[in-house]
């Protein structure tokens, strides 16, 4: 790793390839977004907050819907394209600021949500702030799309050439190598973190898989806005994706990938 990259804040690099971003990571099933409605009860008169909310990726159903919906996103390029997408609805702003900056601001919110962006804020303060933006009986609810660990024809070269480029990415990783891939809480489990916090009550789960066909050059541009791949050296990252598609391009060009949305939700309960 270079030394620039390393003075790289690795939560803050998705904002360098924010288009990319917008344009090739997936979004949420319908059925997830009926789940968080039905299990919240929470309804179009209260305040929704995406927090670590992107481009806006996990606020579409809800704005479509009829929810008013505020976004906390500390990137600007991540928050430049949020306005935008969502300049046609009057129900969405955004807050360019982190969860800790955003405090105890006086939100009143009946739900905060993460999609694939809970693991980016302070652990140690996470569940607090979050609390402390909810009205009394509001909602957390944390979710992420996670590749399944399937088999490949090219998984064999693609391990080689991981080995030989970037071998520290073969340490518990899914061959695919896809966003979502590492792990994304501190505890043993989800639920577990939220029992820990001793804010919040019982937690809900909800669960639901998906496949996906990616392209050779899909997976490229989906490796484009992984963090870990943006924090290697630039022509390293450039020789390594640049072979990435050449051996997906040689297995036929594309495969298909089972992802499965996991969900956990649970109501404040101080």
């Amino acid at each position: 790793m270079s030394n620039s990259s390393s003075k790289r804040q690795q939560s803050k690099v998705f904002g360098e390839v924010a288009e990319i971003y917008h344009r090739v990571r997936p979004g949420y099933p319908e059925d997830l977004y009926d789940w968080i409605l039905e299990t919240s009860g929470v309804n179009q008169d209260e305040l929704l907050i995406d927090v670590g909310c992107g481009t806006g990726k996990a606020s579409i159903s809800f704005v479509k819907r009829g929810f008013t919906v505020m976004g906390i996103e500390p990137d600007p390029m991540m928050a430049r394209i949020a306005a935008r997408e969502f300049n046609d609805f009057e129900t969405f702003s955004i807050e360019q600021r982190t969860l800790d900056d955003f405090g105890a601001a006086s939100a009143e919110a009946g739900l905060m949500y993460a999609g694939q962006s809970w693991h980016w804020m302070n652990p140690d303060t996470r569940f607090e702030c979050a609390a402390s933006a909810l009205k009394p009986g509001g909602w957390l609810c944390v979710f992420w799309n996670r590749p399944e660990e399937m088999h490949h024809s090219f998984d064999r070269e693609m391990d080689y050439l991981y080995a030989e480029l970037a071998p520290q990415f073969n340490d518990e990783r899914f061959k695919v190598r896809l966003p979502g891939s590492k792990s994304v809480i501190s505890a043993d489990s989800p639920v577990e973190e939220f029992d820990l916090s001793q804010l919040f009550g019982d937690v809900h789960t909800f669960e639901a898989s998906w496949e996906q066909t990616i392209s050779s050059e899909e997976h490229v541009q989906n490796l484009l806005t992984q963090s870990d791949h943006r924090m290697l050296d630039e022509k390293l990252r450039t020789k390594l994706l640049r072979q990435v598609g050449e051996i997906i391009d040689n297995a036929g060009g594309g495969y298909k990938q089972l992802f499965t949305t996991h969900a956990y939700a649970a109501k404040l309960s101080v």
